[in-house]
């Protein structure tokens, strides 16, 4: 797997658990640990590469364990 697939792959896995978690794009820009909805967007999308910061955050709002967040 090389860099654009991995993000591709991670991407679908943080909008799977975003949709488990009853939460969409929008909502993820509220509350603590607010991810802004268009860098939410981006990484679904596999068009950007997240730093450990914001996949900390978008962990802490979906309320799983960032390790949860590359079960892919």
């Amino acid at each position: 797997m090389d860099s654009d697939e991995f993000k591709k792959r991670l991407g679908k896995r943080i909008k799977k658990l975003r949709l488990a978690a009853g939460l969409t794009q929008e909502d993820m820009d509220e509350g603590d640990f607010a991810v802004h909805f268009r860098t939410i967007q981006e990484i679904e999308n596999g068009r950007t590469n997240p730093n450990v910061n914001t996949l900390f955050r978008i962990s802490k709002r979906l309320k799983v364990k960032p390790k949860d967040l590359f079960d892919i």
